[in-house]
């Protein structure tokens, strides 16, 4: 006899978890120097005081998520090469982390840093 599928219930994932899933994606990302808040974001968290992850925003609709990103590169880095690294590490760690099939990932590099020196 074949194992039966039983419904257990429904599973949902806050956007919130997924956010922070997103950053520790890109923080483990090389090249990528800091995630970075816009203007309107920094405005809106502080009045609602909701803990999204700074420079992240995820939309998840129809089991699919659309996640965009807006980081600072390191000085140095070929960017187009550490933005295609980033949408992988990402699109892997939310598919397999939080079973969320990923849609689209939208990367914004909205500045770069300088090394520090010593």
């Amino acid at each position: 006899m074949a194992p039966q599928s039983v419904q257990m219930g429904t599973i949902h994932i806050s956007n919130d978890v997924l956010s922070k899933i997103v950053g520790m994606a890109a923080q483990s990302t090389a090249g990528v120097s800091s995630m970075s808040v816009g203007l309107t974001e920094g405005i809106a968290k502080s009045i609602s005081g909701k803990s999204l992850q700074k420079g992240i925003d995820v939309h998840v609709k129809d089991d699919q998520a659309t996640i965009q990103l807006r980081i600072n590169i390191q000085y140095g880095n070929k960017m187009h090469e550490v933005c295609r690294e980033l949408q992988h590490n990402v699109q892997q760690a939310v598919e397999q982390l939080a079973g969320v099939m990923v849609n689209e990932i939208k990367v914004q590099v909205v500045g770069v840093s300088m090394p520090e020196t010593i």
